[in-house]
């Protein structure tokens, strides 16, 4: 009997040290009710920089508004909320249209360099494509069929310029394209500058041109954004004019920092930011 005991003892030695080095080995440990809690699923965080690129026109380049443009406040936000540091570059200027940025992109190998370094990139572009239509309504009229053709054409530029950029952008870059609340002056100012109608004509091009400029993003696999609803609401009845800097044709420092959460808060849905 007594070597019966001994014996168990010694296998019971042996199991407990069995069981230490499965410890130490593994982390098991071999109880009767084994621990089954996975350790935690966590998504590494991308490393680097985020290079946020913006093409566009003079509402993105930040004129009218003493204050920092919209791009580079989205970089500011998207780097606070991530944690991550933000590369803005913009390559916006005054007066640009969608035809000078196509010819932009169709000869400077240093825009094309860029899109090939971006991770994220962002046009805000077209409304200057349609001045002409603003001169025809300001000599008599220029109704659906007068502009039509504009916005239409304006159309065609953004879906060339979305070409050269999917197709010089790496593949894990997203492209966001930004909408208008009007394509002209908006608000008080608008109202002033122009004959009686005017806000509801200028309206009516604003939506036809946003309804192409997020078609064609649409095709191309862009993400539109759109400032008509923050801007105006989105039945259009909201009075843009606490927004708007002086000229009432382009952003103040409020409509700036709305604009910049818009496109941030895009830019996060879309899953961009690694």
């Amino acid at each position: 009997m007594r070597r019966l005991v001994a014996v168990l003892g010694w296998v019971s030695v042996l199991v407990l040290v069995a069981a230490a080095v499965l410890v130490r080995l593994h982390g098991v440990e071999p109880t009767a009710a084994h621990r089954s809690t996975p350790p935690s699923a966590t998504t590494p965080a991308a490393t680097g920089p985020l290079h946020l690129l913006g093409f566009g026109d003079s509402v993105m380049a930040g004129a009218g508004c003493d204050c920092d443009d919209f791009l580079r406040r989205t970089g500011d936000l998207l780097e606070r909320r991530t944690g991550r540091a933000v590369v803005t570059v913009n390559d916006s200027a005054n007066g640009e249209t969608a035809a000078d940025l196509l010819g932009d992109l169709r000869t400077d190998d240093g825009f094309t360099a860029e899109i090939g370094a971006a991770d994220v990139i962002v046009l805000t572009i077209g409304a200057n494509d349609l001045g002409p239509a603003l001169d025809d309504w300001v000599g008599d009229a220029c109704e659906r069929s007068c502009y039509d053709p504009e916005v239409r054409a304006m159309g065609s530029r953004l879906s060339a310029i979305l070409a050269i950029v999917d197709r010089e952008k790496r593949a894990s870059a997203t492209v966001f394209v930004v909408s208008y609340w009007n394509v002209f002056r908006d608000g008080d100012v608008g109202a002033g500058n122009y004959d009686r109608g005017y806000l509801a004509w200028s309206d009516q091009v604003t939506r036809d041109a946003n309804t192409t400029i997020c078609r064609t993003a649409d095709l191309a696999d862009a993400t539109c954004v759109d400032l008509y609803a923050p801007f105006k609401g989105a039945d259009g009845t909201k009075d843009p004019t606490p927004l708007l800097a002086d000229d009432g044709d382009h952003p103040n420092d409020a409509g700036t920092a709305l604009i910049a959460t818009v496109v941030a808060a895009a830019v996060e849905r879309r899953g961009s930011l690694g």
